[in-house]
């Protein structure tokens, strides 16, 4: 039976993105958009163009108004969780790109609706797309830590050999002025993990529901952030923080189990390979042992023909 405009879904009418949604598998990247201005400019590589105020304004209204649709999508009952990413990408398609406090939302409320739908990596690569907009590149991040950390130790050797040497704490500059030692609290020296922490947060529970060493061990990394060296820890609800709190706990054992089954699998791999190339000239890999040395730790091959 021909099917009439009146059975066209709801949804479809109001985003025509809806029913590829439901009815594909596909990533969200291969969805076509209802934005057909702004999708050629998001597939290319070319510079964000310069807005003037009024065009700024009037494309962050469309997108808070995608954002608000979105938002009740996801709010409704029942919750219609693929119509509502829908709207959150058409509204970052359209929002000017450098104001990072409304694609960053966009970027945790796409990964948010993701974990409801249980696609576990589509939703740590939106929650990763919102640390990185927000400034939380875990590599930026890591390279300021370190950057601190040796500055800290080369600061605290000095004053160790200056304290050794009798010395007080104080610089000889080149005009010969003797000035008291201040320190460094510039801007890139100041690191803030876990200021974006619902997007962390979302990107921790995904990782953790991926199931494998290297997710496990990710997103106990996120949750130790959150706990350790968030400086706004304290303003994440009770709720979240005991969600954190129980996965400090939760993940160790099962990521040290995950670890031992998925080296066990890789030896099992790796034995089979050496069998089928040692195999042409009688051998295999029960005739090499590998014998640790207690005293150094280190490892020796040892060859026994007989085995």
């Amino acid at each position: 039976m021909a099917s009439s405009s009146s059975e066209v879904p709801p949804n479809l009418l109001l985003n025509p993105r809806a029913n590829v949604l439901k009815s594909s598998s596909a990533p969200l990247s291969t969805v076509p958009s209802t934005n057909s201005t702004s999708a050629a400019s998001s597939s290319a590589a070319a510079p964000p163009e310069k807005l003037s105020p009024e065009e700024e304004q009037t494309r962050l209204a469309a997108a808070l108004a995608d954002k608000a649709t979105g938002n009740t999508h996801f709010t409704s009952t029942p919750p219609d969780y693929e119509t509502a990413i829908s709207y959150y990408r058409s509204a970052l398609e359209v929002c000017p790109p450098n104001l990072t406090e409304h694609t960053t939302i966009l970027h945790a409320n796409i990964a948010a609706g993701f974990i409801k739908l249980q696609r576990w990596k589509e939703a740590e690569e939106a929650a990763t797309q919102s640390l990185t907009v927000s400034g939380e590149d875990d590599g930026i991040l890591r390279a300021k830590e370190a950057k601190r950390r040796v500055k800290e130790q080369k600061d605290r050797k000095d004053q160790e050999k200056r304290l050794e040497e009798g010395k007080s704490v104080v610089k000889d500059t080149s005009d010969g002025r003797i000035e008291e030692i201040d320190d460094d609290d510039d801007a890139e020296s100041a690191v803030e993990w876990g200021k974006n922490w619902k997007a962390r947060l979302r990107r921790a529970k995904a990782r953790e529901m991926q199931n494998t060493w290297q997710s496990l061990a990710g997103a106990l990394e996120d949750y130790k952030i959150l706990s350790t060296n968030s400086s706004r820890y304290q303003l994440i609800p009770s709720i979240d923080r005991k969600t954190i709190q129980q996965a400090l706990v939760r993940i160790p054992p099962v990521l040290e189990e995950k670890k031992q089954q998925e080296v066990a699998e890789m030896m099992g791999k790796l034995k089979g390979l050496g069998d089928t190339i040692l195999k042409p000239f009688g051998l295999s890999t029960n005739n090499f042992q590998m014998v640790k040395d207690d005293k150094s730790g280190g490892y020796s091959l040892n060859f026994n023909q007989n085995k």
